[in-house]
């Protein structure tokens, strides 16, 4: 599967989501699934956002679009995924697919452990790299509106416990602990912002506020996925 980023996303990460979308999904609707970015725009502009950053990159190598290519990561790992998180924890905070909820519980973990790296490369970056900050606010931005966006059409305000007011809370409180993790001040200063609306959940999610794990590895359970024989290529990961 490839990532918006433009190259192939973690095999574990990949098996998980493979999992659930052959668990739910009848065989002849699963293609949509995996090519639903070419026909819905909303997902489409989502992608392309990102995807354009680490463009720049590609198309000029220079330390500045470096930089830039790194703040992608860092909002990519560290803002895009998380509302798709909490629709599961949600469902699971009323016990309903307690088992894909456990699933992204893992997926979550690898998230935080990158958004942790680059919490620590980007402000030693910032000292070695010519950067503007209005720039990284303006990306900041931007890639909050396309998450609220994307949560708002494809779940908007159909899901119990969910709401566009509260997608939006929380993508704008997510996005300034990120900001303040890297020494910058929070984009959003409205009081609303400096906390989650979904903080009954972190149970589900076994996560700690300012996004820190607190699992322990060698108390972590073992969970097995097993795969259709219909899939081919997965032998050769």
């Amino acid at each position: 599967m490839v990532s918006p980023r433009g190259w192939t996303c973690e095999p574990s990460r990949t098996l998980k989501y493979q999992y659930i979308i052959e668990t739910i999904i009848p065989a002849e609707r699963r293609n949509n699934v995996y090519e639903f970015w070419r026909s819905d725009r909303v997902l489409l502009g989502r992608c392309e956002f990102i995807a354009g950053l680490y463009q720049q990159y590609v198309d000029n190598p220079t330390p500045e679009n470096y930089f830039v290519a790194l703040i992608a990561d860092f909002i990519l790992e560290g803002l895009y995924f998380y509302n798709g998180f909490i629709y599961f924890f949600n469902l699971a905070s009323r016990m309903l697919m307690p088992g894909s909820a456990d699933i992204f519980k893992m997926i979550n973990r690898d998230e935080l452990s990158h958004v942790r790296l680059y919490q620590k490369i980007i402000p030693e970056a910032m000292q070695t790299f010519v950067h503007s900050t209005d720039q990284i606010y303006e990306m900041f931005d931007a890639a909050v509106k396309h998450e609220c966006l994307w949560t708002n059409h494809i779940v908007g305000n159909q899901i119990l416990g969910i709401s566009e007011a509260s997608t939006e809370q929380y993508t704008k409180y997510l996005a300034n602990i990120r900001l303040r993790s890297l020494g910058l001040d929070a984009l959003y200063q409205d009081e609303k912002y400096k906390k989650s609306p979904y903080s009954h959940l972190e149970r589900f999610s076994d996560t700690k506020k300012e996004a820190h794990t607190k699992a322990n590895f060698f108390e972590a359970g073992v969970t097995s996925y097993v795969m259709s024989s219909g899939v081919s290529g997965w032998d050769e990961i």
